[in-house]
Protein backbone atom coordinates (compact mmCIF):
# COMPACT_ATOMS: atom_id res chain seq x y z
CA UNK A 1 0.00 0.00 0.00
CA UNK A 2 1.09 3.46 -1.04
CA UNK A 3 2.60 5.67 1.86
CA UNK A 4 -0.19 9.15 1.86
CA UNK A 5 1.89 12.00 0.30
CA UNK A 6 0.68 15.43 0.02
CA UNK A 7 -2.06 15.99 -2.67
CA UNK A 8 -3.19 12.39 -2.48
CA UNK A 9 -5.95 9.71 -1.30
CA UNK A 10 -5.98 9.60 2.03
CA UNK A 11 -4.48 13.71 2.50
CA UNK A 12 -6.83 16.45 3.52
CA UNK A 13 -9.26 17.36 0.33
CA UNK A 14 -11.85 19.93 0.24
CA UNK A 15 -15.17 18.77 -1.39
CA UNK A 16 -17.25 21.66 -3.46
CA UNK A 17 -20.86 21.04 -3.88
CA UNK A 18 -21.04 18.64 -1.03
CA UNK A 19 -24.63 19.24 -0.36
CA UNK A 20 -25.63 17.91 -3.92
CA UNK A 21 -25.67 14.53 -5.55
CA UNK A 22 -22.25 13.97 -6.84
CA UNK A 23 -20.89 15.51 -3.55
CA UNK A 24 -22.93 13.62 -1.29
CA UNK A 25 -21.79 10.32 -2.69
CA UNK A 26 -17.90 11.46 -2.65
CA UNK A 27 -18.26 12.72 1.40
CA UNK A 28 -19.52 8.99 2.04
CA UNK A 29 -16.86 7.42 -0.26
CA UNK A 30 -13.95 9.38 2.41
CA UNK A 31 -15.52 9.19 5.33
CA UNK A 32 -15.76 5.39 5.08
CA UNK A 33 -12.20 5.27 4.60
CA UNK A 34 -11.53 7.69 7.71
CA UNK A 35 -9.80 10.40 5.45
CA UNK A 36 -9.91 14.40 6.47
CA UNK A 37 -12.01 15.82 4.44
CA UNK A 38 -13.62 19.26 4.74
CA UNK A 39 -17.29 19.72 2.97
CA UNK A 40 -17.95 23.26 1.82
CA UNK A 41 -21.85 24.52 2.24
CA UNK A 42 -23.66 27.51 1.58
CA UNK A 43 -25.84 29.75 4.18
CA UNK A 44 -28.40 28.01 3.17
CA UNK A 45 -27.83 24.55 2.62
CA UNK A 46 -29.32 21.75 3.49
CA UNK A 47 -27.08 19.55 5.91
CA UNK A 48 -29.63 17.76 7.11
CA UNK A 49 -30.34 15.74 4.07
CA UNK A 50 -26.52 14.62 4.11
CA UNK A 51 -26.25 13.63 7.67
CA UNK A 52 -29.83 11.25 7.09
CA UNK A 53 -27.78 10.24 3.26
CA UNK A 54 -24.37 9.40 5.36
CA UNK A 55 -26.13 7.68 8.03
CA UNK A 56 -27.57 5.41 5.32
CA UNK A 57 -24.54 5.12 3.87
CA UNK A 58 -21.80 4.65 6.42
CA UNK A 59 -24.26 2.63 9.08
CA UNK A 60 -22.46 2.05 12.46
CA UNK A 61 -19.79 4.21 11.07
CA UNK A 62 -21.40 7.39 10.85
CA UNK A 63 -21.40 8.94 14.38
CA UNK A 64 -17.83 8.67 14.35
CA UNK A 65 -17.51 9.39 10.31
CA UNK A 66 -19.65 12.83 10.99
CA UNK A 67 -17.73 13.98 14.08
CA UNK A 68 -14.88 13.83 12.24
CA UNK A 69 -16.65 16.09 9.17
CA UNK A 70 -15.53 19.90 9.26
CA UNK A 71 -18.10 21.84 7.58
CA UNK A 72 -16.94 25.38 6.19
CA UNK A 73 -19.90 28.11 5.17
CA UNK A 74 -18.56 29.62 2.15
CA UNK A 75 -19.80 30.82 -1.52
CA UNK A 76 -18.31 30.41 -4.63
CA UNK A 77 -18.19 33.71 -5.01
CA UNK A 78 -16.35 34.59 -2.02
CA UNK A 79 -12.60 34.02 -2.38
CA UNK A 80 -11.21 34.90 0.59
CA UNK A 81 -13.74 32.39 2.43
CA UNK A 82 -12.80 29.74 -0.08
CA UNK A 83 -9.39 30.78 0.67
CA UNK A 84 -10.06 29.46 3.96
CA UNK A 85 -11.61 26.65 4.08
CA UNK A 86 -9.29 25.37 2.10
CA UNK A 87 -6.66 26.00 4.56
CA UNK A 88 -4.00 22.68 5.25
CA UNK A 89 -5.98 20.90 2.11
CA UNK A 90 -3.85 18.90 -0.30
CA UNK A 91 -6.49 18.70 -2.45
CA UNK A 92 -9.89 20.15 -3.74
CA UNK A 93 -12.81 18.15 -5.38
CA UNK A 94 -14.70 20.26 -7.30
CA UNK A 95 -18.09 19.23 -7.57
CA UNK A 96 -20.03 22.61 -7.26
CA UNK A 97 -22.40 23.58 -10.20
CA UNK A 98 -25.63 24.95 -11.70
CA UNK A 99 -27.19 22.46 -13.80
CA UNK A 100 -30.03 24.12 -15.67
CA UNK A 101 -31.16 24.24 -19.55
CA UNK A 102 -33.89 27.10 -19.19
CA UNK A 103 -34.23 30.50 -21.04
CA UNK A 104 -33.14 33.16 -18.97
CA UNK A 105 -30.56 31.25 -16.87
CA UNK A 106 -27.50 32.03 -18.25
CA UNK A 107 -26.43 34.69 -16.36
CA UNK A 108 -26.49 32.34 -13.60
CA UNK A 109 -25.31 29.50 -14.74
CA UNK A 110 -21.59 31.68 -15.98
CA UNK A 111 -22.21 33.18 -12.42
CA UNK A 112 -21.85 29.65 -10.72
CA UNK A 113 -20.06 27.36 -13.35
CA UNK A 114 -17.69 29.20 -15.12
CA UNK A 115 -16.79 32.41 -12.25
CA UNK A 116 -17.30 30.34 -9.47
CA UNK A 117 -14.45 27.50 -10.59
CA UNK A 118 -12.58 30.69 -11.66
CA UNK A 119 -12.74 31.49 -7.79
CA UNK A 120 -12.46 28.19 -6.60
CA UNK A 121 -9.01 27.58 -8.44
CA UNK A 122 -7.98 31.35 -7.49
CA UNK A 123 -8.54 30.28 -4.26
CA UNK A 124 -6.22 27.16 -4.17
CA UNK A 125 -3.45 28.41 -6.17
CA UNK A 126 -3.35 30.82 -3.40
CA UNK A 127 -3.53 27.89 -0.66
CA UNK A 128 -1.02 26.02 -2.08
CA UNK A 129 -3.42 23.06 -2.92
CA UNK A 130 -1.60 19.90 -5.15
CA UNK A 131 -4.45 18.67 -6.99
CA UNK A 132 -7.71 19.71 -8.42
CA UNK A 133 -10.70 17.27 -9.62
CA UNK A 134 -12.72 18.66 -11.69
CA UNK A 135 -16.13 16.94 -12.33
CA UNK A 136 -17.21 18.76 -15.63
CA UNK A 137 -19.97 17.48 -17.87
CA UNK A 138 -20.25 16.13 -21.36
CA UNK A 139 -22.00 19.27 -21.98
CA UNK A 140 -18.57 20.67 -22.09
CA UNK A 141 -17.58 18.46 -25.56
CA UNK A 142 -18.46 19.15 -28.68
CA UNK A 143 -21.00 17.48 -30.50
CA UNK A 144 -19.51 17.59 -34.24
CA UNK A 145 -17.90 14.35 -34.68
CA UNK A 146 -16.88 12.67 -37.36
CA UNK A 147 -20.00 10.95 -39.18
CA UNK A 148 -21.80 11.46 -36.12
CA UNK A 149 -19.98 8.88 -34.48
CA UNK A 150 -20.14 9.27 -30.16
CA UNK A 151 -18.64 12.14 -29.00
CA UNK A 152 -15.29 11.61 -27.00
CA UNK A 153 -12.74 13.83 -25.14
CA UNK A 154 -11.10 15.21 -28.50
CA UNK A 155 -14.82 16.17 -30.00
CA UNK A 156 -14.97 19.68 -32.11
CA UNK A 157 -16.37 22.09 -29.94
CA UNK A 158 -18.35 24.54 -31.78
CA UNK A 159 -20.75 27.01 -30.27
CA UNK A 160 -24.34 26.90 -31.47
CA UNK A 161 -23.75 23.83 -32.68
CA UNK A 162 -25.65 21.36 -29.97
CA UNK A 163 -24.14 23.90 -27.35
CA UNK A 164 -26.46 24.68 -24.71
CA UNK A 165 -25.63 27.81 -22.37
CA UNK A 166 -25.44 25.31 -19.54
CA UNK A 167 -23.15 23.65 -21.69
CA UNK A 168 -21.12 26.90 -22.73
CA UNK A 169 -20.62 27.63 -18.83
CA UNK A 170 -19.39 24.02 -18.20
CA UNK A 171 -16.78 24.66 -20.97
CA UNK A 172 -15.73 28.00 -19.79
CA UNK A 173 -15.71 26.32 -16.26
CA UNK A 174 -13.46 23.70 -17.49
CA UNK A 175 -11.00 26.08 -19.15
CA UNK A 176 -10.85 27.47 -15.34
CA UNK A 177 -9.65 24.15 -14.11
CA UNK A 178 -7.25 24.06 -17.35
CA UNK A 179 -5.91 27.28 -16.04
CA UNK A 180 -4.90 25.93 -13.03
CA UNK A 181 -3.06 23.11 -14.36
CA UNK A 182 -1.04 25.47 -16.42
CA UNK A 183 0.04 27.49 -13.42
CA UNK A 184 1.45 24.05 -11.64
CA UNK A 185 -1.16 22.55 -9.75
CA UNK A 186 -2.33 18.66 -10.77
CA UNK A 187 -5.56 18.17 -12.94
CA UNK A 188 -8.19 15.82 -12.86
CA UNK A 189 -11.30 16.70 -15.00
CA UNK A 190 -14.29 14.11 -15.69
CA UNK A 191 -16.54 14.69 -18.31
CA UNK A 192 -19.77 12.12 -16.84
CA UNK A 193 -23.36 11.72 -18.85
CA UNK A 194 -26.78 12.24 -16.63
CA UNK A 195 -25.35 10.80 -13.25
CA UNK A 196 -28.42 8.83 -11.81
CA UNK A 197 -28.04 9.03 -7.57
CA UNK A 198 -30.38 8.59 -5.08
CA UNK A 199 -33.99 9.36 -6.21
CA UNK A 200 -35.06 11.22 -3.32
CA UNK A 201 -32.81 14.32 -4.30
CA UNK A 202 -34.94 15.97 -6.92
CA UNK A 203 -32.50 18.73 -8.13
CA UNK A 204 -30.91 18.01 -11.72
CA UNK A 205 -30.97 14.41 -12.68
CA UNK A 206 -33.24 13.43 -9.80
CA UNK A 207 -36.33 15.13 -12.06
CA UNK A 208 -35.77 12.25 -14.40
CA UNK A 209 -37.27 10.89 -11.73
CA UNK A 210 -40.02 12.97 -10.91
CA UNK A 211 -41.15 13.34 -13.83
CA UNK A 212 -42.03 9.98 -14.19
CA UNK A 213 -43.38 9.67 -10.78
CA UNK A 214 -45.72 12.32 -11.75
CA UNK A 215 -47.40 9.74 -14.15
CA UNK A 216 -46.34 11.62 -17.43
CA UNK A 217 -47.65 9.26 -20.10
CA UNK A 218 -44.94 10.93 -23.02
CA UNK A 219 -41.89 10.11 -23.26
CA UNK A 220 -38.84 11.59 -25.35
CA UNK A 221 -37.62 10.27 -28.28
CA UNK A 222 -34.68 10.29 -28.27
CA UNK A 223 -31.99 9.11 -25.93
CA UNK A 224 -28.70 9.60 -23.85
CA UNK A 225 -25.99 8.07 -21.59
CA UNK A 226 -26.03 7.59 -18.00
CA UNK A 227 -24.05 6.71 -15.08
CA UNK A 228 -24.15 5.67 -11.46
CA UNK A 229 -23.16 8.18 -8.98
CA UNK A 230 -21.51 5.47 -6.90
CA UNK A 231 -19.46 4.29 -10.39
CA UNK A 232 -18.41 7.93 -11.42
CA UNK A 233 -17.09 8.69 -7.65
CA UNK A 234 -15.50 4.87 -8.12
CA UNK A 235 -13.97 5.93 -11.21
CA UNK A 236 -12.79 9.03 -10.14
CA UNK A 237 -11.28 6.88 -6.91
CA UNK A 238 -9.38 4.87 -9.37
CA UNK A 239 -7.98 7.38 -11.28
CA UNK A 240 -6.31 9.13 -8.46
CA UNK A 241 -5.09 6.20 -7.47
CA UNK A 242 -3.63 5.01 -10.47
CA UNK A 243 -2.24 8.80 -10.78
CA UNK A 244 -0.69 8.59 -7.11
CA UNK A 245 1.07 5.16 -8.23
CA UNK A 246 2.86 7.23 -11.65
CA UNK A 247 0.65 6.11 -13.31
CA UNK A 248 1.26 8.13 -17.04
CA UNK A 249 -1.78 9.67 -19.13
CA UNK A 250 -3.90 10.56 -16.01
CA UNK A 251 -2.88 13.80 -14.62
CA UNK A 252 -3.80 16.67 -17.36
CA UNK A 253 -6.44 15.08 -19.01
CA UNK A 254 -10.20 14.66 -19.13
CA UNK A 255 -12.37 11.27 -19.17
CA UNK A 256 -15.73 10.78 -20.56
CA UNK A 257 -17.49 8.41 -18.31
CA UNK A 258 -20.40 6.70 -18.77
CA UNK A 259 -22.00 3.16 -18.04
CA UNK A 260 -24.97 3.14 -20.98
CA UNK A 261 -26.48 4.89 -24.23
CA UNK A 262 -30.09 3.90 -23.51
CA UNK A 263 -33.41 5.53 -24.41
CA UNK A 264 -35.54 7.69 -22.74
CA UNK A 265 -38.45 5.27 -23.25
CA UNK A 266 -36.21 1.85 -21.86
CA UNK A 267 -34.77 4.13 -19.08
CA UNK A 268 -38.13 5.87 -18.22
CA UNK A 269 -40.04 1.99 -18.13
CA UNK A 270 -37.27 0.90 -15.30
CA UNK A 271 -38.10 4.35 -13.32
CA UNK A 272 -41.39 3.57 -13.20
CA UNK A 273 -41.18 -0.15 -12.52
CA UNK A 274 -38.86 1.22 -9.70
CA UNK A 275 -41.27 3.55 -8.17
CA UNK A 276 -44.56 1.46 -8.73
CA UNK A 277 -46.39 3.57 -11.47
CA UNK A 278 -47.64 3.39 -14.80
CA UNK A 279 -44.51 3.75 -17.65
CA UNK A 280 -44.91 6.73 -20.30
CA UNK A 281 -46.27 5.11 -23.13
CA UNK A 282 -46.17 7.30 -26.16
CA UNK A 283 -43.54 9.14 -27.65
CA UNK A 284 -43.31 12.75 -27.94
CA UNK A 285 -44.25 13.64 -31.41
CA UNK A 286 -42.10 16.76 -33.34
CA UNK A 287 -45.04 18.61 -33.98
CA UNK A 288 -46.16 18.37 -30.22
CA UNK A 289 -42.86 19.74 -29.43
CA UNK A 290 -43.04 22.23 -31.72
CA UNK A 291 -46.28 23.39 -30.53
CA UNK A 292 -45.05 23.20 -26.96
CA UNK A 293 -41.80 25.47 -27.11
CA UNK A 294 -44.01 27.97 -29.41
CA UNK A 295 -46.01 28.24 -26.60
CA UNK A 296 -43.45 28.40 -23.59
CA UNK A 297 -42.02 31.27 -25.79
CA UNK A 298 -45.06 33.33 -25.76
CA UNK A 299 -45.80 32.57 -22.18
CA UNK A 300 -42.67 33.93 -21.41
CA UNK A 301 -42.88 36.98 -23.24
CA UNK A 302 -46.70 37.54 -22.02
CA UNK A 303 -45.39 37.04 -18.38
CA UNK A 304 -41.73 38.32 -18.45
CA UNK A 305 -40.76 34.79 -16.56
CA UNK A 306 -38.09 32.18 -18.11
CA UNK A 307 -39.15 29.64 -20.76
CA UNK A 308 -40.11 25.94 -19.45
CA UNK A 309 -38.67 24.68 -22.81
CA UNK A 310 -36.71 26.32 -25.59
CA UNK A 311 -36.02 24.69 -29.61
CA UNK A 312 -33.08 24.18 -28.71
CA UNK A 313 -34.24 21.90 -25.67
CA UNK A 314 -36.94 20.31 -27.83
CA UNK A 315 -34.93 19.56 -30.70
CA UNK A 316 -32.25 18.01 -28.24
CA UNK A 317 -35.13 15.62 -26.40
CA UNK A 318 -35.06 13.80 -29.68
CA UNK A 319 -31.68 13.35 -30.50
CA UNK A 320 -29.64 10.04 -29.62
CA UNK A 321 -26.80 10.70 -27.92
CA UNK A 322 -24.01 7.96 -28.00
CA UNK A 323 -20.18 8.43 -25.65
CA UNK A 324 -17.08 6.90 -26.44
CA UNK A 325 -14.95 5.67 -23.45
CA UNK A 326 -12.38 4.07 -24.76
CA UNK A 327 -10.19 6.39 -23.26
CA UNK A 328 -11.08 5.72 -19.28
CA UNK A 329 -11.07 2.37 -19.90
CA UNK A 330 -7.54 2.64 -21.64
CA UNK A 331 -5.92 3.79 -18.62
CA UNK A 332 -8.21 1.71 -16.22
CA UNK A 333 -7.99 -1.79 -17.08
CA UNK A 334 -11.00 -4.19 -16.43
CA UNK A 335 -12.87 -1.30 -15.66
CA UNK A 336 -16.69 -2.50 -15.78
CA UNK A 337 -20.02 -0.38 -14.45
CA UNK A 338 -22.84 -1.21 -12.93
CA UNK A 339 -26.03 -1.64 -15.46
CA UNK A 340 -28.21 0.92 -15.56
CA UNK A 341 -31.26 -0.98 -15.03
CA UNK A 342 -29.26 -2.45 -11.80
CA UNK A 343 -28.39 1.18 -10.63
CA UNK A 344 -32.31 2.44 -11.44
CA UNK A 345 -33.49 -0.25 -9.27
CA UNK A 346 -31.37 0.57 -6.23
CA UNK A 347 -31.75 4.25 -6.53
CA UNK A 348 -35.51 4.00 -6.28
CA UNK A 349 -35.63 1.69 -3.62
CA UNK A 350 -36.62 4.28 -1.52
CA UNK A 351 -39.17 5.77 -3.38
CA UNK A 352 -39.05 9.90 -4.14
CA UNK A 353 -39.60 10.89 -0.11
CA UNK A 354 -36.99 12.58 2.08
Amino acid sequence: MLEPQPGHGPSRELVTGATGLVGMYRLAWRLERGWPTVALRRADSNVDRVASFLEERLGAKFERAWASLEWCEADLSDVVGLEEAMAGCHRVFHAAGRVSFKSGDEAQLKAVNQVGTAHVVNAALGAGVTRLVHVSSVAALGRTTDAGGPVHEESDWAEGVGASPYGVSKRAAEMEAWRAEAEGMELIVVNPTVILGDARYGESSGMVYRRVADARRFYPAGGNGFVGADDLIRVMAALDEAADAGKEGILSERFVVCSEDLSYRELMGWVAHGLGVEAPSKPLAGWMLALAWRGATLWSALTGKPAQLTRDMAKNTRVHHRYNTAKVRGVLPGLSFTPIQEVVKETTRGGLQR
